[in-house]
């Protein structure tokens, strides 16, 4: 039974970001402690709130309640990363527990900008309250999600400068965890230098609403690494940083089972490893397909805007046209009437993931083209794509997968968002090899979930393989593809569409479910890539 004034943060949650954490109280601190108030933190067990701060009333203390349960719920919706403690000085640790804090914010306000009115009237530091480690963090704080906010100090502005693209606050500059975390070290040393005091036993975040972030770092304690999981979304896995190989991140999916006709949390592991380079890329370098340009651009030109004032055009432009009725009607002329708006279209900004299959199946040979084996093909049209994707100025990401049961769905990084199209990348791309089953409904969703950070207003996962989904612990049929059917349409909800190029002369029927008729094509060679790409993603 929830207490009575936490009973309203699970609906609340659930129509933010369909996310049920448990919903706990924080227990307060002892009487001899230095801090007035308990802080907000996630744990396995679920979120744990306090008592709203003394001295608020009830309506202010249901505000905080809503702004402290919305910010971990964007924690949990937003934060792929378990950062590791090992090496890292404490003023880092805190910086870097601010940045993902308003990494975390800065997506939830671009998804749901009326968050940021929930956010904002809790940061009211000035540069008044002083020039301490503590006052300074809270008014970086401050300036990273308040863009009227404006503070003269050097240091605060090197933050948000650096934590940003644009003066608006709109683009995020620092979005991987290393980049991160490199930041946070850059503006430590500058505290460093600046010769500021700082305790780490004493310090908290802030403000009051936000969580003490124990939830971001690997810890052999019981309350640290992975809170529940959000309802089709993801979360960090709680294997400790030992076991994991380098160069790798993992995290936890739901997944759809049809029996009981509902999801079960933190049901997949996705591991994410970089992709191993080979010798050679073993294919010759191929040109820019023209024709794939052309077809990739035309297929974004979807964002329209009104001209107004134009003298022919698609509507009339009432407002001009009342002005140029009144005008003439006072004795005016007519002859530069512009009473019109004219459509015009604009190349969307695109970010496409590419997603390898390289389950055992894709090792078969493979009857057309020059290629030897299905991945061989898959291989040939990721390399074509990407380089014609660059080219259109699109945003391309690459990964392959495969699986061995549920807790071992493995991601290798051959090309991250951002990163060159260059013969490293190349050669990585070369290396994959054959191996394990699909689990493709996980995929799917790790997928959707890192291009969801990415800023653009069209997104798509296309999946290079067969698109029939299985895996070694699951026997029944049907059951992973209507799992790997309820990770598109959950994509979808967020912005996310998913599509499927089959290296085979037709479509399977299991393959046109998961899909759609419109979201499914065949690709028995490269010389229909122009063709069928531009279908799919018209």
């Amino acid at each position: 039974m929830l207490p009575s004034d936490l009973a309203p943060l699970g609906p609340y949650l659930r129509l933010l970001w369909n996310v049920t954490p448990a919903l706990l109280h924080a227990a307060a601190p002892p009487a001899d402690s230095a801090e007035a108030d308990a802080t907000p933190f996630l744990s396995r067990r679920g979120l744990h709130l306090p008592a709203a701060p003394s001295g608020l009333d009830t309506v202010p203390a249901g505000q905080w309640l809503r702004a402290a349960a919305a910010h971990a719920a964007a924690h949990l919706v937003f934060s792929r990363s378990v950062f590791v403690r090992a090496g890292m000085a404490p003023i880092t640790q805190a910086l870097l527990g601010l940045l993902e804090d308003a990494r975390v914010e800065a997506l939830a306000c671009r998804e749901l900008p009326g968050l940021r009115r929930l956010w904002s009237p809790w940061h009211t530091v000035t540069p008044a309250d002083g020039s301490d480690f503590e006052t300074l963090m809270l008014r970086l704080a401050r300036a990273l999600i308040d863009p009227a906010y404006d503070d003269p100090h050097p240091w605060v502005c090197k933050g948000r400068a650096r934590f940003y693209l644009d003066a608006g606050g709109e683009v995020l500059a620092q979005v991987a965890p290393r980049a991160l975390r490199k930041l946070a070290s850059a503006l430590g040393n500058d505290i460093g230098q600046m010769r500021i005091g700082f305790n780490a036993r004493l310090y908290r975040p802030g403000p009051s609403y936000r969580d003490d972030n124990r939830w971001l770092w690997h810890s052999d304690g019981e309350d640290a690494g992975a809170a529940q999981a959000a309802s089709g979304g993801a979360c960090v896995g709680d294997r400790s940083a030992a076991e994991l190989p380098p160069e790798s991140l993992q995290w936890r999916y739901s997944e759809w089972d049809r029996r009981i006709a509902r999801e079960r949390r933190d049901w997949s592991t996705v591991t994410e490893t970089l992709a191993v380079e080979a010798a050679t890329t073993e294919h010759p370098r191929q040109a820019v397909d023209a024709r794939l340009v052309r077809e990739l651009r035309a297929s974004a030109l979807q964002a329209r805007a009104m001209r107004p004032r134009e003298r022919e055009g698609d509507e009339i432009d009432l407002d001009a046209a009342v002005q140029t009725l009144l005008w003439v009607s006072k004795g005016g002329m007519a002859d530069d009437a512009r009473v019109h708006w004219r459509r015009l279209r604009a190349p969307a900004r695109t970010a496409v993931m590419l997603l390898i299959d390289v389950s055992t199946s894709s090792g078969e040979p493979h009857t057309g083209g020059d290629a030897q084996s299905g991945l061989e093909l898959q291989q040939h049209i990721a390399a074509a794509l990407t380089a014609a994707m660059s080219a259109a100025g699109w945003r391309v990401a690459i990964q392959a997968f495969c699986s061995d049961g549920r807790h071992d769905v493995q991601h290798s990084r051959v090309l991250d968002f951002g990163q060159p199209w260059d013969d490293s990348a190349r050669r990585r791309l070369a290396g994959l090899k054959p191996g394990l089953s699909t689990r493709l409904g996980a995929a799917l969703r790790h997928a959707a979930r890192t291009l969801v950070e990415e800023p653009a207003t069209r997104r798509f996962t296309v999946v290079l393989g067969d698109g029939e989904p299985h895996d070694i612990d699951i026997h029944e049929p049907g059951y992973l593809a209507d799992d790997a059917r309820h990770a598109v349409q959950t994509a979808r909800l967020i912005g996310v569409r998913s599509l499927c190029l089959v290296s085979a002369s037709s479509v399977a029927p299991a393959v046109r479910r998961i899909f759609g008729v419109e979201g499914s094509a065949a690709a028995s060679g490269i010389d229909a890539l122009p063709r069928l790409a531009g279908r799919l993603l018209r």
